[in-house]
């Protein structure tokens, strides 16, 4: 009996206070914020410095003719990582509901065009035998702290 009261009150002292944490908490959107998909690539033994080259010479160009977004790229010297590319998620987590953007078809309209519909194939195609693996998060940046 003594067990049953001891080990009730240990439960309630546990739980009370997330109970009470609960009745106090008020629904609150974030802020602020910017929301960015951040992609960490790991390229093949030897790759990266092709795979920057065909981002630099290809799809930056492609980026600036079309008009969308060029990505912030940063080359990793430490980690498991060669690099992480973010782009802002301009419309928030609801950017992630599309198959494939507005922004998307833009992109490849102006990269067909820039290097016909064939070699920009072969280009994609390249770009990904380069790639050992990735990982895709998405995350957000305080406005407030730039």
């Amino acid at each position: 009996m003594n067990k049953a009261i001891i080990s009730s009150l240990a439960f309630l002292l546990t739980v009370l206070p997330f109970m009470v944490d609960a009745e106090e908490q008020k629904p609150k959107k974030l802020a602020n914020v910017e929301y960015l998909s951040i992609t960490y690539t790991d390229f093949k033994p030897g790759k990266a410095d092709r795979a920057m080259e065909i981002i630099k010479e290809h799809y930056f160009p492609a980026s600036k003719t079309a008009g969308t977004q060029v990505p912030y790229i940063v080359r990793l010297q430490s980690g498991e990582w060669d690099m992480a590319t973010a782009w802002t998620l301009k419309e928030g987590y609801s950017s992630m509901e599309w198959e494939i953007s507005a922004e998307g078809i833009k992109w490849m309209q102006a990269f067909n065009k820039q290097e016909g519909e064939e070699k920009s194939k072969e280009i994609r195609d390249e770009f990904n035998s380069l790639i050992q693996r990735s990982n895709h998060v998405i995350g957000y940046h305080p406005i407030d702290i730039k």
